[in-house]
């Protein structure tokens, strides 16, 4: 009784541990295959013509002396800038001739992959990384009370490898040593620190001029912001002569030797029509380029408050 009890499971546990082992052997199978497909195109990738199981190739069959420039994606690199994927076919793939050249190496591993296989191999080119990426799909079939654990369609493997060139890189190596002894001596350490050296304030403000009259202020004011004298017409009816007007109409005036009473009462009347006017200036700059004849700093605090609330800028010249 116990016997009729125990058996079955015994063989159904059986049963399955076979399936199980089965599966496992389909999937590491399955890897083990795009495995190898994706290290035999890396190490085959510099010539298309080589053999992928042996590495062999006629020596007058290549791919171009350029072919890492023109023929090997580059543009990979901006990708994700220009929404461009990666070169990708489908394998078992026939090489028709209107691909590319890296689609033509990629459909290169339909020869060795095992048949009732199917998948994808893709390539990538990130400058100093250059990467192949296989992946295998496998039918296969299991009975119904195992598919509740395990995938009923396929068992599916994925590898990656990447291309490495000694050749290449030997090359670049002994390329990078010959120059580099040739330009060392061109520059020294110092020359180096003074180009890279920053400016002094002298340096940046350039030769220093001397004004020693009203009319060299005004001439070197014309010639600072690239205006004509003119004379404009106030709302009351008076004149009012600018030393500098600029393309953006901002009126430039020049002081050399004046008293802050003579600006308060003549000039800042002006100019503060003038602003409120708007069609004739649209803004006043006041340039004043020697203290007053007592010593004192024109214009001052004070005033100069008051003519910023009224809208005139004030620059100081020393």
């Amino acid at each position: 009784m116990e016997a009729s009890l125990v058996f079955p499971i015994i063989l159904l546990c059986t049963v399955t541990l076979l399936f199980v082992g089965m599966y496992v052997y389909q999937k590491v199978f399955v890897h083990q295959v795009a495995q190898t497909t994706a290290e035999r195109l890396a190490f085959t990738w510099d010539n298309s013509h080589k053999d992928l199981v042996t590495g062999n190739f006629n020596p007058s069959e290549t791919d171009g002396l350029y072919w890492r420039l023109t023929q090997n994606s580059v543009t990979d690199l901006f990708g994700k800038l220009f929404s461009r994927d990666s070169s990708e076919v489908a394998i078992p793939s026939s090489n028709t001739g209107n691909s590319g050249q890296v689609e033509k190496k990629l459909a290169n591993s339909s020869a060795t992959l095992p048949k009732g296989m199917t998948g994808t191999a893709k390539y990538s080119n990130y400058i100093l990384d250059h990467r192949i990426e296989i992946q295998i799909n496998k039918p296969f079939l299991m009975p119904p009370f195992i598919r509740k654990w395990f995938d009923p369609q396929r068992a599916q493997g994925r590898a990656t490898s990447h291309v490495v060139e000694p050749v290449e890189l030997i090359r670049l190596t002994d390329i990078t040593r010959t120059y580099i002894k040739a330009i060392k001596g061109r520059i020294s350490p110092q020359k180096a620190r003074d180009a890279l050296a920053e400016p002094t304030q002298d340096q940046l403000a350039g030769p220093g001029r001397t004004i020693k009259t009203e009319r060299q202020a005004a001439s070197y004011l014309k010639s600072l912001v690239g205006g004509s004298e003119v004379v404009l017409s106030t709302t009351s009816g008076k004149s009012r002569t600018v030393d500098a007007l600029d393309a953006h109409r901002v009126a430039h005036q020049a002081f050399y030797n004046v008293t802050e009473t003579q600006l308060r009462e003549e000039q800042m009347p002006k100019d503060t029509e003038l602003l409120e006017q708007g069609t004739q200036v649209k803004g006043v700059v006041w340039h004043f380029f020697k203290k007053e004849v007592g010593g004192r700093q024109v214009p001052s605090d004070k005033f100069r408050k008051e003519l910023e609330r009224k809208g005139i800028v004030v620059v100081i010249h020393n």
